[in-house]
């Protein structure tokens, strides 16, 4: 069953808030959860956004450097979470390979994607409900005409996740690996390719 970005955003509060359990337990879970479903291939580009998606993202990529992989990481936009701070701290201890994307500059992204075997994506999550910014609108169309293999943490980015809606673009994922819950508007965009649903230990109850 799917549900709503609200009922998924107050199971997470209330596992966070009541249960003790740490947002930053929740993003080890979600990236290692990911991380073991796309192990076996050998180079990566992971593009991920500054908020807690980029922070999933970041996981990730330090589970796939730890075990050998090739992987190159971009980061877009400014506004960092305290989470995603957290895990490029940890990051940029492991790799010398971290980009910063700036608008209109993307040879290096293109260059990589077209070298790696699987893209990344994670630049947004759930949370998004504005049309997107210039910057992300190419990115976004790079990712799909330049991307070998594409995976979305989540939810696709640029996707409304209870009406499937488009905000300008959206990323066309091959897989999306929902995190906890598959969400109502991913059942309505076909741009999430296969969905996997992923559990990272969000507290719930039968009935809920």
């Amino acid at each position: 069953m799917a549900i709503s970005k609200e009922k998924m955003s107050s199971l997470e509060k209330r596992t966070i808030e009541e249960y003790k359990i740490d947002s930053l337990i929740l993003m080890e879970n979600a990236g290692m959860a990911i991380f073991n479903e796309i192990k076996d291939k050998d180079s990566f580009t992971i593009i991920c956004g500054c908020g807690n998606n980029g922070g999933d993202g970041l996981v990730i990529a330090r589970h796939l450097i730890l075990t050998g992989k090739s992987v190159e990481i971009f980061i877009i936009g400014n506004s960092k979470t305290k989470e995603f701070s957290n895990n490029l701290e940890i990051l940029e201890k492991l790799s010398n390979n971290i980009n910063y994307i700036k608008e209109g500059d993307y040879d290096d992204l293109i260059e990589s994607l077209e070298v790696n075997e699987v893209c990344v994506d994670a630049i947004f999550g759930i949370g998004l409900n504005r049309n997107l910014d210039e910057i992300y609108v190419d990115v976004i169309d790079i990712i799909n005409r330049h991307g070998n293999y594409i995976v979305s943490v989540d939810i696709p980015s640029g996707m409304d996740a209870d009406t499937g809606e488009e905000y300008g673009n959206c990323v066309a994922a091959n897989v999306t690996y929902a995190i906890s819950d598959i969400k109502i508007g991913e059942t309505l965009n076909s741009s999430v390719g296969e969905i996997k649903k992923l559990y990272i230990g969000i507290v719930r109850f039968k009935d809920e």
